[in-house]
């Protein structure tokens, strides 16, 4: 089908690239490869929540994704690696054999999970960047919806259901910062960072044009001290938690603009807040 899509298709859009793979788990691609002879792109899925739906389970899922993609690299050659989408929740059931139900009366779908709108489900998300992005073996990630309940905010009207979930109106969710964070270094790279209590801390530390940003995320309901060591001179940090999620949510353009910051030399040792999340921007850094 992929030579027949070529043959259909090539006239239209020549240089666009045919990917193929599957629309579920990595190991439905491993137990079905696709004929990467053929393709361009090779693309899965991945969501935390097949087996397991507390949140240390899904701390527990953010290690084994670097190995998803480190393992498709050995039968995938060198074409690029897709992982889309990621998400909370799974889209929908692989197994079904028939259409899925509704949802019970002032219940949420499965698809939905109201940690989406959470510190924890930001954190969840540093993470899954952090040890996909560190393999060096992925060409891009997707992750959710853009609005909504399975987004990255929350749609005008609001929630359906907010007393299941209970967003703000227009607001953004604490992930969306995540995502910012890491955007404004496009083009940049990613060091391999390491935390020792991996389970509890994740570290994503991002270097563009001499500048690094280290970002923190604090899986824990109790407050985390973290040592910040290997860099050194005086970092910008800012931290998103319970005492100005909801400003950040409802305002995110100016919680990103105004001088919120404060200053700190490194090495330090920091306080996160519970399911708190720490950015430290250290400029002029030497290469």
């Amino acid at each position: 089908w992929v030579q027949l899509a070529r043959k259909h298709l090539g006239a239209y859009a020549p240089a666009a690239p045919i990917g193929a793979g599957t629309n579920v788990y990595f190991t439905e691609l491993n137990s079905r490869r696709p004929p990467v002879e053929a393709l361009d792109v090779v693309a899965y899925s991945i969501n935390p929540q097949v087996h397991a739906f507390d949140n240390s389970s899904l701390v527990e899922t953010l290690a084994a994704q670097a190995t998803t993609a480190t393992s498709a690299r050995q039968f995938c050659g060198d074409l690029p690696l897709v992982v889309s989408p990621i998400t909370l929740q799974p889209r929908f059931n692989p197994n079904a054999t028939g259409p899925e139900p509704a949802p019970p009366p002032g219940e949420l779908p499965p698809q939905v999970d109201p940690r989406q709108l959470s510190l924890f489900g930001a954190g969840w998300t540093l993470g899954s960047i952090k040890y996909l992005a560190e393999t060096g073996e992925v060409a891009s990630l997707t992750y959710y919806e853009t609005s909504g309940w399975r987004g990255v905010m929350e749609r005008a009207q609001g929630s359906p259901l907010p007393e299941k979930f209970p967003s703000i109106p227009g607001a953004v969710f604490p992930l969306y910062h995540v995502l910012a964070d890491v955007g404004e270094f496009a083009g940049g790279t990613v060091i391999a960072c390491q935390s020792s209590a991996p389970l509890q801390v994740a570290a994503l530390l991002l270097e563009k044009a001499n500048r690094r940003r280290l970002l923190l995320a604090n899986f824990t309901s109790q407050p985390q001290q973290v040592m910040l060591e290997g860099m050194a001179g005086t970092a910008v940090i800012r931290t998103l938690d319970e005492q100005n999620v909801l400003a950040a949510m409802q305002n995110p353009e100016a919680f990103r603009t105004l001088n919120q910051e404060q200053t700190v030399s490194l090495p330090a040792t920091v306080t996160l807040r519970p399911y708190g999340l720490f950015r430290c921007d250290l400029d002029s850094y030497p290469s």
